[in-house]
């Protein structure tokens, strides 16, 4: 019997080529993503703004929802139903399967005037290629282990300056919540947990059993004692976040740090991005950020990147290497990360009037690109793709959202990540 994952794929390959192709002008593309927060959205208008400059037509299609599980899902259905767009947001080795499918256009040309292998780190790059060619673009590069606070708030419970262990970080915990303020904004849905729980996870374990875990997926790893110190660390966050803020968004609580309604956020930097937009610089005298307690040595990394797929004519061709040539563009990356709240992926591009935040991020890639301290982060579909992912998470929210004990969840995670391995 064929894997579902890759049945589903090849129904999706077959459904392009019966149906009829949408209509669309010679220079116009769809780019599909899930940035829909303020920040992310004025970031993607340097996109539309600088290919509109190039004469090409771009819709920023984008669709509502963390993590980008409903934006998959309607690409898949628009491709069924032969509109095809120029580009989605896709990541990490789910770039493998679809490359798969035989849908992804060859974007070589771009790579080469661009010299990608040679400006933009390996760690990077690899993921761009299916079978030796290049079918992605990286637009930026995150940082998944950051800890952002407010400086009032902190000043008010009498904290001097924020935390480097986890003892320290459960004691300012603590501290803040006696003075009636929220200690820690998040929990918000099963995307937002996976995602704060990414840091704890490297911090109570390691890069090494990390790895073994989120990119090996080792079933002994993953329910391991190891496994349950981490989710009891998680259950710890859980108890000084309030409940209230279930069902909101990272963004909202971004907002609570920026205006003094919480103390701390765990939180990729994106949430940078969407502090300059509320016109909070972060590494400034209202928000700091610092390395979640115990990881300063190392970096989990997010990239979000484009796939681009196979037109129908010669206009809408040129138009996606031209796509390809923008996104990687030193123009480019330097305004859309600059926004984005994330650093360029191209290691040549200074980073003059970034924040200081940004600049700290810089700096950490390349010491943990030395030291083995850089790791995929799981959350963000960076070392696994979609069934491996859902399953994490689902155990996640299962946890966090009952009285499911450390160990019960530990083993119910393994039990379901090996289901979800069966459907590559």
């Amino acid at each position: 019997m064929k894997p579902a994952k890759t049945l589903a794929l090849s129904m999706l390959a077959l459904g392009l080529l019966v149906a009829e192709p949408a209509l669309a002008d010679s220079a116009s593309l769809s780019v599909i993503n899930w940035w829909t927060a303020g920040s992310e959205a004025k970031a993607m208008n340097v996109l539309v703004q600088m290919m509109k400059a190039e004469g090409v037509n771009i819709k920023n299609d984008a669709i509502a929802g963390g993590g980008g599980a409903q934006a998959r899902t309607i690409l898949k259905t628009r491709l069924m139903e032969g509109e095809i767009p120029g580009a989605a947001q896709i990541k990490g080795v789910e770039i493998q399967q679809w490359g798969k499918t035989g849908l992804l256009a060859n974007v070589d040309a771009a790579a080469k005037a661009g010299d990608w292998d040679k400006n933009i780190p390996a760690e990077i790059d690899n993921y761009m290629k299916y079978r030796g060619n290049y079918v992605a673009a990286p637009m930026d590069l995150h940082r998944l282990n950051w800890l952002w606070y407010n400086r009032a708030v902190l000043a008010k419970a009498g904290i001097t300056a924020p935390p480097q262990s986890w003892k320290e970080l459960l004691a300012d915990l603590a501290k803040v919540k006696a003075k009636g303020i929220i200690p820690m904004a998040g929990g918000g849905n099963g995307w937002m947990i996976a995602t704060e729980f990414d840091p704890i996870a490297l911090e109570t374990g390691g890069p090494a059993w990390y790895r073994e875990v989120f990119v090996k997926l080792d079933p002994q790893a993953i329910n391991s004692p190891t496994m349950v110190k981490a989710l009891e660390r998680l259950r710890q966050i859980e108890a000084y976040t309030p409940k209230s803020l279930a069902g909101r968004t990272w963004n909202y609580d971004t907002g609570l740090v920026a205006h003094g309604q919480a103390a701390f956020q765990i939180m990729g930097d994106w949430a940078n991005g969407q502090f300059e937009f509320l016109g909070v610089t972060p590494g400034g005298p209202k928000v700091g950020c610092v390395a979640f307690p115990g990881t300063a040595k190392e970096f989990i990394y997010n990239v979000d990147s484009f796939i681009f797929f196979r037109q129908h004519n010669p206009a809408q061709e040129a138009a996606v290497v031209k796509l390809a040539e923008t996104m990687t563009s030193p123009k480019f990356q330097l305004l859309f990360n600059k926004y984005k709240g994330s650093i360029p992926d191209l290691m040549n591009v200074s980073l003059k009037g970034y924040n200081p935040c940004q600049q700290k991020s810089r700096v950490q890639f390349l010491e943990a690109s030395k030291d083995q301290g850089l790791v995929p982060s799981f959350s963000q579909n960076m070392s696994t793709y979609g069934p491996t992912t859902g399953a994490f998470i689902d155990s996640l929210d299962q946890f966090y959202t009952s009285n499911e004990s450390p160990q019960a969840a530990a083993a119910a995670m393994a039990k379901r990540v090996e289901v979800a391995k069966s459907q590559d």
